[in-house]
């Protein structure tokens, strides 16, 4: 199983995006089974209202609802150890330490992301 990051999902939903034609490539290569958090799910509907509006966050959201991708919903107990990444490494998103928990949990070595921060926390990027 593969996460796909909040960066990845952006760049792959806003065609204008530097990133969009790497992350459509990406999709193509990416097999098995993928997963987000809902967490990051949240995350990338309120950056597409905020940069692309009410419609295009709404559209995006409702394309991974009917999609095959996993929603994982992240549990009270994740909490406190992902404040321990975020106090321990600098700059780093409480959505970021979070996943990268819900990781380590079940198992999940691979994150499409285009955000580097991941490569200080013990995961493989794919980007």
């Amino acid at each position: 199983m593969i996460l796909l990051d909040t960066s990845f999902l952006v760049a792959l939903f806003r065609e204008n995006d530097e990133k969009h034609g790497r992350a459509a490539e990406l999709v193509k290569e990416i097999k098995g089974r993928v997963a987000i958090t809902d967490h990051i799910f949240s995350e990338l509907i309120t950056f597409l209202v905020a940069k692309d509006g009410n419609n295009t966050a709404y559209s995006a959201g409702k394309k991974i609802l009917e999609s095959e991708i996993i929603l994982i919903s992240v549990l009270r107990e994740d909490m406190p150890v992902a404040l321990k990444y975020v106090r321990k490494y600098r700059g780093i998103s409480m959505c970021d330490a979070l996943s990268v928990v819900v990781m380590k949990n079940m198992g999940i070595r691979k994150i499409a992301s285009f955000d580097s921060d991941f490569d200080k926390l013990g995961v493989e990027r794919i980007f």
